[in-house]
């Protein structure tokens, strides 16, 4: 049966060698006004097989091999890897790596599917041969891949048993290490992987360039790879998201979008008037919001109809917003009113909104990394504020550096409207410790933080949706 097994796993390796292909990657980069903007790094994560490579200028071109890609390694005289004896195994085998010069080794080992299983660092092994010992748990084709100082050797490995294990040891007693889904950065200057990669792999591409003296990171690109692509990456916010610069609501409201860091957000309030399964949301006009119940969903209509409504949205009770849903993970938060893939932010995902931007020095006034409110804020609809605390009280020209766009849509607290033009606030998907309470944001005319703060679930707030 073993050899019935090994056959069937050779075979395979033939197929795969026959349909390998090459898939080019191109990077550049352009800040707001669309200018040319010179890389010094580009980070490459294949988020679906758990690997990551980095090119530096003035390199900006990966090139990817479909398959194992262990015909793609960089070259390095005198570093080899022996073939494993015996080929195939029954779970355990042994091999030989030659180390022609010190610099700390990385040894992993990758299945078909491109899963690191096992993997084994050497901080300063001195030059000359090691032996590793090999054990695998399950039977199949494997790649073991070693790399040092920027080279890369690799050889395919047929395992017909169950080694108990997935290990990787040395002779002399070094501490075997294992790795399931860790990372590994390797730094590649020539531009191409041995990683493995098929078409349809999801991947990630961040850039990063001196831009005003200090280096920033580019907006994070995520998308499924298939061929060979020129990649633009932008060192702004603002833009749309990659790949769904707009989303759809059930009622047919379209609405933009924007990236900010590694999130994409809706850059408009949602108007939805029913859930994404069709299920109508009751209106809340004539009803106090403090006379309904916790679990009553409702929306509040206070313009009706035409461009305030487009601009402003919606105000709706935490139930209507979060569709009465409990939050598995409270960090991650519910689908509720938003569309298919996109979901009510969390507490923790609105934090990391705003850590991102205080992370920027762009985007906060007066030195002052809490005073970021303004540049998530609108450029209109803001009413002028008497007390100054930050440049775009009174030029609001300065505002929404980001391409956020918060839009003062007021709230209904109470039997209370808190007009537009003065505050906006958005409910998050998480409750609070008081009971009947849950957090939202909050944004001011006349103040430059973006506060956080718990309010009774019967009140009507805005809602800022979020891609999964």
């Amino acid at each position: 049966m073993k050899r019935y097994i090994c056959f069937l796993l050779m075979a395979l390796i033939g197929v795969t060698a026959v349909f390998a292909q090459t898939v080019t990657l191109t990077f550049t980069a352009q800040d707001a006004d669309n200018q040319y903007v010179q890389l010094n790094r580009v980070i490459i994560t294949n988020l679906t097989r758990s690997w990551q490579e980095t090119i530096y200028w003035p390199d900006t071109v990966l090139t990817m091999q479909n398959g194992v890609g262990i015909d793609n390694y960089i070259e390095k005289e005198g570093f080899a890897l022996s073939q494993n004896i015996p080929n195939p195994f029954d779970g355990t085998t042994d091999v030989n790596l030659t180390v022609p010069e010190k610099g700390g080794v990385h040894v992993d080992i990758m299945d078909v599917h491109g899963k690191i299983v096992a993997a084994k660092d050497i901080a300063s092994p001195h030059p000359g041969v090691h032996q590793f010992r090999i054990s695998l748990s399950v039977a199949g084709t494997y790649v073991m891949t070693a790399r040092q100082n920027g080279h890369a050797v690799s050889l395919k490995m047929l395992n017909c048993g169950d080694g108990g294990v997935n290990a990787i040891s040395i002779s002399d007693n070094t501490t075997t290490q294992y790795l399931t889904t860790t990372i590994h950065p390797q730094n590649t200057p020539k531009g191409s992987t041995n990683h493995p990669f098929s078409p349809g792999d999801h991947l990630e591409y961040v850039g990063y360039a001196t831009v005003n003296g200090s280096e920033m990171a580019s907006v994070h690109v995520n998308q499924t790879q298939y061929t060979s692509e020129n990649i633009v990456l932008r060192f702004a916010e603002g833009h749309p998201c990659p790949g769904t610069p707009t989303v759809t609501d059930f009622d047919g409201n379209v609405y933009n979008t924007v990236q900010i860091g590694q999130q994409c957000w809706m850059k408009e309030n949602i108007r939805t008037t029913h859930y994404f399964n069709g299920t109508s949301i009751p209106n809340g006009e004539g009803i106090p919001p403090e006379s309904s119940s916790l679990n009553s969903p409702l929306y509040f209509d206070y313009w009706s109809s035409g461009i305030a409504l487009s601009q402003r949205g919606y105000l709706y009770n935490f139930s209507a917003a979060t569709g009465n849903e409990i939050p598995s993970n409270p960090q991650i938060g519910v689908q509720g009113i938003c569309p298919n893939g996109w979901h009510v932010p969390s507490d923790a995902e609105w934090t990391q909104l705003t850590d991102y931007v205080r992370s920027q020095n762009q985007y906060v006034c007066g030195g002052n990394t809490a005073n970021v409110a303004k540049a998530l804020a609108s450029e209109t609809e803001w009413n002028y504020a008497n007390e100054v605390c930050c440049p775009g009280n009174q030029s609001q020209y300065a505002n929404n550096t980001t391409g956020f766009s918060v839009i003062p849509a007021g709230g209904c607290n109470g039997s209370l409207f808190v007009p537009a033009g003065t505050y906006a606030r958005f409910w998050t998907s998480t409750d609070s410790s008081y009971p009947g309470d849950s957090y939202y944001r909050a944004f001011s005319n006349d103040y430059a933080e973006v506060d956080r703060h718990t309010w009774p679930r019967q009140y009507g707030m805005s809602v800022r949706c979020i891609r999964n």
